[in-house]
């Protein structure tokens, strides 16, 4: 069987990105593939894949939104089917898309008899994931040191992430920005941040930013080391003080937010070490972004009250004033 070409010619996004996805997977060592896959879906193992493109014709171009252009099955009871967009839910596989009758004839009984027949070998269910667990995976298996990729293959699959990116497929949000209406100014006095404690955070972050005074203001530091369920008391600190430098700059966080009494001695917290205001790892934005966030009524609304999530590329990136620059996601309540 000849190989999906690697620069698909599909003109709607999700189709050129899918064939490409398979064109790409044809092309690397099998063991390799298995892995991403695995790892992608959360699974111990997926063997055996073969590879399925839309073919070409009329036929293709009847199908419904709900198909994909290309499927990948495993040996598995249940087909590792195309990933889905980030945080989506498909409603239905590869496999199970359906052609409009044509000519507004129903199908003759021979057909039907061939339909079912092929319900009966096709495996059930499927296994989904999004293009965000697919770039981890890549991205795991391409700098794990222990595994031999070969440079052709780690050229393709980085040409694969790109793809994701370019076409919007991944959430590359690196910055988590909180609401802030003190924390900002204890940011500026300790060069931390401290929250309550099993505050949950995505992963693969790399800076912070702050919400107060309807803006997102121009710090946004780096996130030098983070520690959650931190003990908040004087015996804490004096045991952190000869541990690592994290250890201590703990140590010295909790002793300082002691004596300010804006923490409560004995509780947990979760703690961020930050970059200093005025260190070279913190991003200084031209000027806060203010925010310009409305209900659809009209009324202002806060761009976040808890957190929310950014692109450092995104903040920093020039003629960025208003929050609504950034883009329009986020509630509309």
């Amino acid at each position: 069987m000849g190989k999906n070409p690697l620069f698909s010619t599909y003109r709607q996004g999700e189709n050129r990105v899918t064939s490409s996805m398979l064109a790409v997977f044809e092309r690397i060592d099998l063991s390799l593939l298995e892995t991403i896959l695995a790892a992608a879906a959360g699974e111990s193992s997926l063997q055996m894949v073969t590879f399925t493109n839309q073919p070409p014709g009329r036929a293709a171009r009847s199908l419904t939104r709900a198909s994909r252009p290309g499927s990948l099955t495993g040996s598995r009871s249940r087909p590792p089917s195309t990933p889905s967009r980030p945080n989506s839910s498909p409603s239905t596989s590869p496999t199970s898309a359906r052609r409009p009758a044509q000519n507004g004839c129903s199908s003759s009984p021979r057909r039907r008899a061939a339909r079912r027949h092929r319900r009966r070998q096709r495996p059930p269910g499927g296994v989904w994931f999004n293009f965000r667990s697919l770039h981890d995976a890549i991205d795991a298996a391409v700098s794990d040191p222990t595994g031999i990729v070969a440079e052709q293959g780690r050229f393709l699959l980085r040409e694969l992430q790109a793809l994701l990116v370019e076409d919007g497929l991944v959430d590359s949000d690196d910055v988590v920005v909180v609401a802030a209406r003190f924390a900002y100014l204890e940011y500026l006095r300790r060069g931390a941040y401290v929250c309550q404690p099993e505050r949950a955070f995505r992963g693969a972050l790399t800076h912070l930013g702050f919400y107060a005074n309807s803006a997102i203001q121009p710090h946004v530091p780096r996130i030098r080391y983070r520690e959650d369920l931190v003990v908040f008391t004087d015996e804490e600190a004096a045991a952190r003080r000869g541990g690592s430098d994290n250890d201590r700059l703990v140590g010295e966080v909790i002793v300082a937010l002691l004596d300010d009494g804006t923490r409560e001695e004995g509780k947990q917290y979760q703690v961020f070490l930050l970059s200093g205001p005025e260190g070279p790892d913190t991003v200084r934005l031209a000027q806060p972004i203010a925010n310009d966030t409305v209900t659809e009524s009209g009324r202002p609304w806060a761009w976040t009250m808890h957190q929310r999530y950014a692109s450092l590329a995104n903040l920093t990136r020039p003629g960025v004033a208003v929050t609504s620059d950034l883009g329009p996601r986020g509630p509309r309540p």
